[in-house]
């Protein structure tokens, strides 16, 4: 077959400009997102032992790697706070009512335990392409923030936070 039929009908690579992000939970958050990564996802596998050599087979469990997304700490730090609220909500540190106000919400609300969120990726042109869905997303951290008087330029704070979810799905648009 000669390699001129092989060849690929689109030959663009994929830019890394090229997304935008929505948290249901979190919207003043999702205009000052710089960083996304689409996780990992790793199959399991068994390890059958045989008299020569160990012999892998597919394992029938997916493992999702951490949903990690930095951005800009606006001035009023609100982006900031969404999260840091919602992770205090989750771990109660003062008494349990910080985590009954997330329980006693209706699955879906926007105030809940859980929220969903959509990573758009973008072409070459903009044109959405693929919609990533995360199903039941929720933080488990939230990076630092340093204040320093040493630099000689503004560095603008930035943060990083990083999520589990349940699942997520890929559709091609």
């Amino acid at each position: 077959m000669p390699a001129i039929i092989e060849q690929p009908d689109n030959i663009n690579f994929l830019s890394p400009l090229g997304f935008k992000f929505t948290l249901r939970r979190s919207p003043t958050l999702n205009f000052f997102l710089t960083d996304i990564n689409i996780p990992s996802v790793m199959l399991g596998f068994i390890e059958t032992p045989t008299p020569f050599k160990i012999i892998e087979f597919p394992g029938d469990r997916l493992d999702f790697g951490d949903l990690q997304i930095t951005f800009k700490v606006d001035e009023k730090m609100e982006n900031y706070l969404e999260i840091f609220n919602w992770l205090v909500a989750l771990g109660f540190p003062e008494d349990y009512k910080q985590y009954k106000k997330l329980a006693d919400k209706q699955p879906g609300d926007k105030e809940g335990i859980y929220s969903d969120a959509t990573l758009t990726v973008l072409n070459s042109v903009y044109v959405p392409i693929l919609e990533i869905k995360f199903e039941d997303i929720f933080p488990i951290a939230i990076g630092d923030i340093d204040f320093t008087t040493t630099d000689s330029d503004i560095n603008y704070v930035t943060n990083t936070a990083t999520f589990k979810y349940k699942v997520f799905t890929i559709t091609k648009l």
